[in-house]
């Protein structure tokens, strides 16, 4: 056995994660991540069908790890023009997978997929915590009640 075998579990290793938009397959993995029971499949439901909101989950051979709940919301401006903001309603990682860097890369694709679109910043509407730190430590800032990175 290798010293970096000896240092490193196998269940430590970064894992291959795809992000990928959800979609009605996924229902009751993502019902299963939030377990909220019933509730979380309603939740679930109402996100897929509500027009401006995008779920992005990370997924791998395990299944989906994560969800990004992302909503869209045009900020109209003086003379008519309108900035777009991308607001993350909504992150959560499957419990056996936190800490393992899964959440920090949904995030990272998340704030791609709204640079895509053209997005002027991404927000996210969190609490004081490890929430908050993680954001923070991701690189979005304080701005009023929210936490803001220019996309």
């Amino acid at each position: 056995m290798s010293i970096i075998e000896a240092e490193v579990e196998p269940h430590q290793l970064p894992l291959a994660i795809r992000v990928r938009l959800a979609g009605p397959r996924d229902i009751e993995d993502l019902t299963d991540l939030l377990d909220n029971g019933e509730n979380g499949r309603e939740q679930v439901l109402t996100w897929l069908e509500t027009p401006g909101t995008t779920l992005l989950v990370a997924q791998s051979e395990l299944g989906v790890l994560a969800v990004a709940v992302l909503m869209t919301r045009l900020v109209p401006l003086d003379g008519g023009t309108v900035h777009k903001v991308i607001e993350v309603d909504n992150l959560v990682v499957r419990a056996d997978q936190r800490g393992r860097r899964v959440g920090r890369r949904l995030l990272a694709a998340a704030v791609e997929w709204s640079r895509q679109r053209r997005a002027v910043q991404v927000e996210a509407v969190v609490g004081e915590g490890p929430a908050k730190r993680f954001y923070e430590n991701f690189g979005f800032a304080v701005a009023n009640d929210r936490l803001v990175l220019a996309a």
